[in-house]
């Protein structure tokens, strides 16, 4: 059995989720949407961008499911980063931009992801990031992935997911591989 119980037979593809409501989010969707991006090489390019190496295969499977419904709406998003070592985690507790040290982060071990829109990146609205974690929850639901959203937080990080119960899975499930830099 996979981390955070996850069913087989509970599994949809994002093709079968619910349409977003047009009423409560429609305004906010046809404001990042840019069917074309999805279909020029810019956008397939920033989809093997992020190295996935060293990542948990359920925040890879909810990233992939994540992208792919948001490609079908229409909508580029694409992952920024999986796998952030110590001294990168260090430099962006100091910048003010993390809570978290080298060590202290799901990131440190492969257990989050932050996702971002392909032209936009991070500037959405609150009520576009709100549409994104709307959506994020849903496939998450329907992959049997228990996530946690950092746009759900009092330090407001909305590109941030993270396997909720990651200091339980920890570096139980994988042996990182460290470098002079600290990279995990």
């Amino acid at each position: 059995m996979q981390a955070n119980n996850r069913e087989a037979a509970a599994v949809q593809a994002p093709d079968e989720l619910g349409v977003v409501d047009g009423s409560t989010y429609g305004a906010e969707l046809r404001a990042i949407m840019d069917r074309s991006f999805c279909l020029a090489e810019r956008y397939r390019a920033q989809q093997a961008r992020a190295d996935r190496a060293g990542s948990h295969p359920d925040i890879v499977e909810f990233e992939r499911r994540f992208t792919a419904r948001f490609r079908k709406l229409g909508v580029p998003m694409f992952a920024h980063c999986f796998v952030r070592g110590m001294v990168e985690q260090d430099s962006l507790f100091a910048a003010g931009l993390s809570k978290a040290h080298g060590g202290q982060s799901p990131h440190n071990y492969g257990l989050a992801v932050d996702i971002v829109h392909g032209t936009k990146a991070w500037d959405l609205t609150r009520k576009q990031w709100e549409l994104v974690g709307h959506v994020g929850h849903e496939v998450a639901r329907q992959l049997g992935v228990n996530v946690e959203w950092g746009g759900d937080w009092k330090f407001y990080d909305p590109a941030h997911w993270e396997i909720a119960n990651w200091r339980d899975i920890g570096t139980s499930w994988y042996e990182p591989l460290r470098t002079p830099e600290g990279r995990v």
